[in-house]
């Protein structure tokens, strides 16, 4: 369901505003100090509604239609040679975020840029340091804005990036504990002033945002609503198995209510085994299981815009060959 599918009923700027949900006939209060609930009870009727199918009978999953939301891939290491295209398009990939190391010439780049053209696979621009959530660091934030500036300006258009993702992680600094509400404020700020600075280009850049699950988890309901609302479209790092759907409740009536897209992020390296006890990553269950996931989890919120992406590309292309 759309946006527009929505009521809206004025009230007084102390009590906030009510929205119906015309679809499922259900209310939801909205102020400053409130950040909406997913739709509980469509949830709850989705998921529990429908008895399990016996083995015999399981349906067999239209990736295609699955993934037309977009799916895509984070690629950290280096940038994709022939070996890991032939694996996004294996894997129906139609986007790809690629870090942007100093040492790209602007020839690797643009060479780079053509060739996922060729391929329809979009590009967009990864980056981030814990650092950029103190507005002092807002010029780290704004040199990668530059950077993709310049290397839109070298290809033709339909070869352009399409958007940045700024992966930062506030929560690894040690002021975090002390002022969590407050590095996030600063954060958001400079995602504003980013947006800001290349609103009036003539090539639109969406500016994106990766966020843990669980920041509403962690009481920071307020700060992280504002994030979302001013970012192009969120990132939800989804990492605890089996509790995907449950995850991402607040996040995914957040990115409907402000019309944002949202991309649901599955965790693939294996380097995590040991820490967490096989409860963050998909790689020893493999791409078949997340994509049973993803399938399950789009039952559960079916009039929300939420992609697919995988982290990371090293890991996809290693679960591709053995499956």
């Amino acid at each position: 369901m759309s946006l527009s599918a929505f009521v809206m009923a004025g009230c007084s700027s102390s009590e906030g505003i009510t929205l119906y949900d015309s679809d499922q006939y259900q209310t939801v209060s909205i102020n400053d100090g409130f950040v909406p609930e997913a739709e509980e009870a469509a949830v709850m009727e989705t998921t529990e509604a429908e008895e399990p199918l016996e083995e015999e009978q399981v349906e067999e999953i239209d990736i295609e239609k699955l993934f037309s939301l977009g799916a895509g891939v984070f690629s950290w290491d280096h940038l994709p040679n022939i070996k890991d295209v032939q694996c996004m398009q294996d894997n129906h990939i139609t986007e790809v975020y690629q870090y942007l190391r100093p040492e790209y010439t602007d020839q690797e780049m643009t060479d780079f840029l053509k060739a996922m053209n060729d391929v329809d696979i979009d590009v967009y621009i990864l980056d981030g340091e814990p650092e950029w959530s103190y507005e002092a660091e807002y010029p780290g934030m704004r040199r990668v804005l530059e950077r993709v500036r310049n290397l839109n300006s070298s290809v033709e258009p339909d070869e352009r990036i399409k958007g940045i993702v700024y992966d930062v992680e506030p929560y690894v600094l040690d002021k975090w504990h002390n002022i969590p509400d407050q590095l996030l404020e600063e954060y958001t700020n400079n995602i504003i002033s980013i947006k800001q600075e290349c609103a009036a280009d003539e090539d639109h850049l969406d500016i994106c945002v990766c966020i843990p699950y669980s920041y509403d988890n962690m009481g920071h309901d307020r700060a992280m609503r504002k994030l979302l609302k001013e970012s192009d479209q969120v990132f939800v790092l989804n990492y605890l198995k089996g509790m995907e759907i449950e995850n991402i409740k607040r996040e995914a009536a957040l990115a409907r209510y402000y019309s944002k897209r949202m991309v649901n992020v599955y965790e693939l390296q294996p380097g995590l085994l040991s820490q967490t006890n096989n409860t963050i990553t998909y790689y020893k269950d493999g791409i078949e299981a997340v994509t049973e996931n993803y399938a399950e989890l789009m039952k559960a919120y079916p009039d929300h815009n939420i992609a697919i992406a995988y982290h990371t590309l090293e890991y996809l292309r290693v679960l591709s060959l053995k499956e």
